[in-house]
């Protein structure tokens, strides 16, 4: 197998090869090398890697039904994640197609051995597969008789992720969970003085914001002629709740890739777009004063600014629908080692705000220990305000809480 792959299931096999022997971090690294695939395979590569990590746990959990126990070899669990999502997610795709066309991969990769097995548990995966769809998502082809009985294996998150959500958990139920797996539609933001744009697949407007069905068409017409800048509606919570006014000096840290900043300089305010990585911070395309520091250390002035927004790295826990592979990376260690360099972040932060200025705390996560757990225990510090977005179809998860000395 080459960079290239050559159909969008060895494209999708290839990149889920990688990911799981650690050759690559995200998944859209690996999609953003391959220039073979035309944009209708590079769309399926795409969904059926995405998804075949997204609902991994299920997936898994319907395969082991006709497999011997113990571990199994990694590119057959592969293969059969991929034949799974097509199976049960995948209306379009004809089941034999599914059965076929992934078995041919996994011969194509180099795991013949493995094929004979693959075939065999791909067919009986085929015939629990529902005819009429009774629902979204993969559950939605799988008899409820058939459907795992923990909410965790059935929405495909880890336990240690379900344990911390517990808490923020909507009205307390477990389904909620299902909202993790709907990818948003995108969203972009005009910019100021810029007309509405236009397009045939608008699903609807809010304002300056503008959700799409067809993620191309926005992307290659109104942000391609600079009408338009994506932008999560989480995200431009974050925005509207710092209370920034034209012309108050602002620090971004964490700044890249820069669509915070690009919004706070588009309501008139002078920015400094803060980051560790000089490379992210060259990736920016507007003309913002760019800073590369570290975050935990800042070499500027303290007490300069009037709005320091601290948007804070995090598990993702909030987007792992666009970041699947993020949910298995959700382990106490990484978690810890987060808390500690948010804590950092936000204490660093707060002693660059002005006298009567504002402390922004952002993530894209929804456990509570990365979230309020910080945010509620800096010293000399107040809660102004604070929000908690779940996800669903039309914005990503976050968390925002605005602060101001006590």
């Amino acid at each position: 197998m080459t960079d290239q792959a050559t159909s969008a299931r060895d494209a999708a096999f290839q990149a889920l090869d990688d990911l799981s022997g650690g050759r690559i971090d995200r998944l859209d690294e690996r999609f953003d090398r391959m220039r073979a695939l035309d944009d209708r395979d590079a769309g399926l590569a795409r969904e059926l890697a995405l998804g075949a990590v997204r609902y991994q746990r299920l997936y898994d959990h319907l395969a082991a039904r006709f497999l011997k126990r113990g571990p199994q070899p990694p590119p057959l669990m592969i293969a059969l994640r991929l034949a799974c999502h097509q199976l049960f997610a995948l209306d379009r795709v004809p089941p034999h197609a599914a059965v076929h066309e992934t078995v041919e991969s996994l011969r194509r990769a180099g795991h013949r051995k493995l094929v004979p097995v693959a075939n065999a548990v791909m067919r009986r995966l085929s015939e629990m597969r529902q005819d009429t769809r009774i629902g979204d998502g993969p559950l939605g082809r799988i008899a409820a008789e058939d459907q795992p009985d923990q909410a965790a294996v059935r929405h495909s998150v880890p336990d240690r992720l379900l344990d911390d959500l517990r808490p923020v958990l909507p009205d307390g139920n477990e389904d909620a969970l299902a909202s993790l797996n709907l990818v948003p539609h995108l969203c972009t933001r005009t910019r100021p003085g810029r007309p509405q744009p236009s397009g045939a697949s608008v699903l609807k407007r809010d304002g300056a914001l503008t959700w799409w069905d067809d993620p191309q068409e926005a992307l290659r017409g109104p942000v391609a002629d600079g009408i338009c800048v994506v932008q999560d509606a989480a995200q431009g919570d974050v925005v509207r709740m710092s209370g920034a006014r034209p012309g108050d000096l602002v620090l971004d840290c964490c700044s890249a890739p820069g669509g915070k900043a690009v919004a706070l300089a588009d309501r008139g305010c002078r920015v400094i777009a803060a980051d560790l990585s000089i490379v992210k911070l060259r990736s920016m395309r507007e003309p913002a004063i760019r800073l590369a520091q570290d975050g935990c250390a800042p070499a500027l002035a303290a007490g300069a600014f009037d709005v320091v927004l601290v948007d804070a790295p995090c598990s993702n826990s909030g987007v792992i629908a666009r970041r699947p592979e993020a949910r298995w990376r959700y382990e106490p260690k990484q978690i810890a080692s987060l808390e500690r360099l948010q804590g950092a972040l936000l204490r660093a932060g707060a002693a660059l705000v002005a006298p009567g200025g504002r402390l922004v705390y952002s993530t894209c996560s929804l456990v509570p220990r990365e979230n309020q757990a910080i945010a509620h225990r800096l010293v000399g510090w107040r809660l102004l305000m604070e929000q908690l977005s779940w996800p669903d179809a039309w914005r990503g998860g976050g968390y925002v809480a605005v602060l101001v000395r006590s």
